[in-house]
Order: structure tokens, then C-alpha cells, then sequence
């Protein structure tokens, strides 16, 4: 099972490459699959991560119908965390 160590080197180790770069990409897949698993498996933390950076998206102007925006209110919802997806739905997009 992964844990935050492992999430925190997976950003790490993609964000030493050019961004969106072939590289990148295979990194961000990465660390999307890790987020996964840790939110499918219950991580409390994660959800945490996950809802904190949706808010950073949102801050930064980054749009509702981003696909990063939407994978992961996918993650949250198909999961059980419909509440907390339901709270980032209402920000002001």
C-alpha cells in the first residue's frame, strides 16, 4: 500500500523533469495512481491533499473543466468523498 512518502517522492522525482514532457507525463501518471489508490483504500490524508489542491487549482485560476479538475472531483466522488467534491463543486469557478 502507499502512503505519503511515497506520494511525495512520486511529485518529486516528475517534477525534476520538463513539464508535460514526455517524462512529465509518465511521472504525473504516477503520482495520479498512487492518489488513487491511497483515496481508494480510505486515506483520510489524501482526500485532505486532494481537496487542498483543488482549492489551489481554483485560486489559480485554472478551469472548472480542467481535466486534472475533474479526475480528481472523480476520485472523490466515486469514493465515497461525494461531500467534500460537492464542496469544490460550489467554489466559484
Amino acid at each position: 500500500m502507499y502512503n505519503m512518502n511515497d506520494y511525495r517522492a512520486a511529485l518529486a522525482a516528475r517534477d525534476e523533469k520538463e513539464l508535460f514532457s514526455e517524462e512529465w507525463n509518465a511521472g504525473q501518471a504516477k503520482v495520479q495512481a498512487i492518489v488513487a489508490v491511497m483515496i481508494a483504500t480510505g486515506s483520510k490524508e489524501m482526500v485532505m491533499e486532494i481537496r487542498d489542491e483543488l482549492y489551489s487549482m481554483n485560486d489559480s485560476g485554472v478551469s472548472f473543466y480542467d481535466h486534472a479538475v475533474q479526475f480528481d472531483l472523480w476520485l472523490l466522488e466515486s469514493n465515497g468523498y461525494a461531500k467534500v467534491a460537492d464542496e469544490i463543486k460550489n467554489l466559484e469557478w
